[in-house]
């Protein structure tokens, strides 16, 4: 059977280069951050708001979106992405578990993206519904980089 591996690993430990090259600290034993918030108390946030979460710095790439909410969200869908590309890490998911830190994202097409090249806000954009002002909801960023 044929040995396969991950794009991490191409050039390292798969022998097609002599020497082999050192694994791109950035996705191989990267240290992982998270930018973590909440809604303010009262706040509500109707259909099509956007929520600045953070921004991810160059050379960081995003591993996981977290919510965790003490009530569902219904139908309401949640974006996540800088504005220019809205849906980039997450498109129009639900968020119905309660109270348990559930992952939204990233896509498959955005988890496979190598570390960003320059800065990028990120947003989340709300679609269908919105959010109570009772409600708390946090919301977490984890991204992996070299520190």
């Amino acid at each position: 059977m044929p040995d396969f591996y991950l794009s991490s690993q191409i050039g390292v430990k798969d022998g097609t280069k002599i020497p082999a090259d050192r694994p791109d600290g950035r996705l191989v034993g990267a240290i992982r951050s998270s930018i973590i918030g909440s809604k303010p108390a009262g706040v509500a946030y109707a259909n099509g708001d956007q929520i600045f979460v953070g921004t991810l710095r160059a050379g960081e790439s995003l591993r996981e979106i977290l919510v965790t909410s003490d009530t569902t969200l219904g139908t309401t869908t949640l974006s996540v992405g800088p504005k220019s590309a809205t849906t980039k890490y997450a498109n129009a998911r639900t968020m119905t578990v309660v109270d348990t830190p559930t992952a939204i994202g990233p896509r498959g097409t955005a988890a496979d993206d190598g570390p960003l090249t320059a800065d990028e806000d990120i947003w989340i954009t709300l679609g269908v519904g919105g959010i109570a002002g009772g409600i708390a909801v946090t919301f977490e960023l984890v991204f992996a980089s070299v520190k």
